[in-house]
């Protein structure tokens, strides 16, 4: 089971460093993950842990404690979620406001060619994320992609596999082939989110690289979702 709990009192990474390690130590906790951005304790463990349990474990620690949950109920639940996913929701926003103001520049909307630049620029941008550290990225992409788990040096390579498709995505080279290879590596993604969410296993999403600290989640599957159907049917268009 995974539980997560919102601390309060941390000053730096070290504060949140500091409790992760505690946490890990416990004998009753499978996982732990401790986020500093967003204040957040995330523990996966077979017994259930209580707020008060929390609470008095932090203190013991230091000038800590978990943040008494709100009652305005689901509005603010979803607020705290969604604030917990910012950079991945604003890099797709980046994508989708750059793609639709490159396509609003020319006299007729083009669906299939909205659909070609918005990939093109997806694959760019997520793939410079992971070119600043090629090799942290692997190590999480290889913990949930099936492809990556299969072939050696796969998950190296993936970063760079990403920025060509972005460059053919753009310069619309070869549109079949490079849709067919999105369509590829995305399910390949897929089956490993699912997989993850399914366990309710605690794993940094290698999406955004690993300056970024965001565990694998629902929008992760989203997103690799919505490339798969542009890609399905980009595919559909050219074939016909």
């Amino acid at each position: 089971m995974e539980f997560v709990f919102k601390i309060t009192g941390m000053t730096c990474q070290g504060c949140a460093d500091t409790i992760e390690k505690s946490f890990a130590n416990n004998s009753k906790v499978l996982v732990s993950k401790v986020s500093f951005e967003n204040n957040e304790l995330t523990i996966e463990s077979n017994e259930t842990f209580t707020t008060e349990q929390i609470d008095q474990i932090l203190s013991g620690m230091g000038n800590y404690s978990v943040k008494k949950k709100s009652t305005n109920g689901l509005f603010t639940i979803t607020i705290n979620y969604l604030s917990s996913k910012k950079p991945i929701l604003l890099a797709l926003m980046v994508v989708l406001v750059s793609s639709l103001s490159v396509e609003f520049g020319f006299e007729r909307f083009d669906l299939n060619n909205w659909l070609t630049t918005y990939m093109g620029i997806f694959f760019i941008l997520f793939s410079f994320l992971k070119l600043l550290n090629v090799k942290s990225f692997s190590i999480s992409f290889s913990r949930y992609d099936i492809l990556a788990k299969k072939i050696p040096g796969f998950s190296v390579t993936y970063p760079f596999i990403e920025f060509l498709l972005g460059i053919a995505f753009l310069t619309r080279t070869m549109l079949i082939f490079t849709n067919m290879i999105t369509l590829v590596v995305m399910i390949s993604q897929v089956i490993g989110v699912i997989k993850i969410l399914k366990g309710k296993k605690i794993i940094q999403c290698a999406c955004m690289g690993s300056s970024i600290d965001l565990s694998v989640s629902h929008i992760t599957l989203f997103e690799n979702l919505v490339m798969i159907l542009m890609a399905s049917y980009m595919i559909f268009q050219l074939i016909n």
